[in-house]
């Protein structure tokens, strides 16, 4: 979409998110009952202006979350750089996935001289949206990525007010169709996962999930069960053991599945880290990694091709998927029309050597005809 053009005839170009409208200079002139021309004084610090009016006009523009053309333009002229606001959870930033995530935007960073200004998501979910979106345009931003959070309307409407725009990677509730978001093929990821172990001959196939609710996790889920059941081997995919991506989590869950009577022989985990948990599990339960158990991860990190035995796991593009989002960010900055707001780039099975048919007399029924 094409905003109107500003006073002194200066045009900026913001594709339609959807969320909100963004403030002009008529809509703060409206509000407070002034000419455009007074709120363009109180803007730009010229005299003419009442104390009293200045500070209605000052007032209705912290309300709106306006920000001038030139606050904005100024900003990004004394840097000398274009600038984006990177937004992710302090405690997720030891997981291998966000290293891996920051290498790509790096890499895109680098080719395309944007600078990035990384921020702790949980300090800015405690601010009031509308000065912190503020804030970033007159600091010169031209967007923001948010890694792996969940949706908030309220930034999204305050962002769309300064017109910047807003990427969403691998968002933990379903993607909004107005925000643009990036993720991988997680269903059917997991859903080659699940075949392979299957065609391994395992029935009982355990799945391990992450964050509940998240969408990503519920596509991993889905994936699971829908080749389960094409197995003739139907499982409830609402009752998954969820907690968080952690080693931690894959370590307790694992601990409930294989104290169970009907232990499974496999176990499919949600992340990698995930998946460490249940190795380390297995070693304690005194099962061998594949023989007793097999173990299949998702991400295809580093710490899949380090760990003993080297894990199989579902490759997930992790670095493209930051420089795609560095990329759709810099369009969408340019008044670019993106040709679909949700991009999901192609996972693959890599299979490596914490996989095996499972061991003669566990229990594996045929599956059913």
């Amino acid at each position: 979409m094409t905003s109107p053009a500003e006073q002194g005839g200066t045009l900026w170009h913001v594709e339609d998110s959807g969320a909100g409208h963004r403030v002009t200079l008529k809509k703060v002139a409206r509000e407070v009952g002034v000419s455009m021309a007074t709120v363009s004084k109180v803007v730009n610090g010229r005299a003419g202006v009442s104390a009293s009016t200045r500070a209605r006009v000052q007032h209705v523009i912290g309300e709106l979350g306006y920000v001038s053309i030139g606050e904005r333009q100024r900003s990004t002229h004394e840097r000398g750089e274009t600038s984006i606001e990177l937004l992710v959870d302090a405690k997720d930033i030891a997981n291998p996935y966000i290293s891996t995530f920051l290498q790509g935007v790096m890499e895109a960073a680098g080719q395309f001289e944007v600078g990035v200004t990384m921020r702790n998501l949980t300090g800015v979910e405690r601010r009031d949206p509308v000065p912190w979106a503020q804030k970033l345009a007159r600091s010169g931003r031209s967007g923001v990525i948010e890694l792996t959070s969940g949706f908030s309307a309220a930034r999204a409407r305050a962002l769309r007010a300064v017109a910047l725009p807003m990427v969403l990677v691998d968002p933990i509730d379903v993607p909004r169709t107005s925000i643009p978001s990036i993720g991988a093929t997680n269903w059917q990821g997991a859903y080659e996962a699940t075949r392979h172990l299957l065609d391994l001959g395992h029935r009982n196939i355990a799945y391990i999930g992450g964050p509940d609710g998240a969408a990503c996790d519920i596509a991993r889920a889905h994936g699971w069960a829908a080749a389960m059941a094409e197995a003739g081997v139907p499982v409830d995919a609402t009752a998954v053991l969820r907690h968080s991506y952690t080693f931690d989590h894959g370590f307790t869950a694992a601990r409930t599945l294989l104290g169970a009577p009907d232990r499974p022989t496999a176990i499919f985990a949600g992340s990698d880290v995930s998946a460490m948990g249940v190795l380390e599990a297995a070693r304690q339960a005194g099962l061998t990694v594949p023989d007793d158990l097999s173990v299949v991860g998702f991400d295809d990190t580093a710490i899949a091709r380090l760990a003993t035995p080297p894990l199989t796991t579902v490759h997930q593009p992790i670095a493209d998927i930051g420089r795609t989002a560095i990329i759709t960010l810099l369009r969408l900055a340019r008044g670019e029309s993106l040709v679909t707001k949700r991009s999901e780039l192609a996972t693959e099975l890599v299979v490596r050597a914490t996989t095996a048919p499972p061991s003669r007399g566990i229990d594996n029924p045929p599956p059913q005809a």
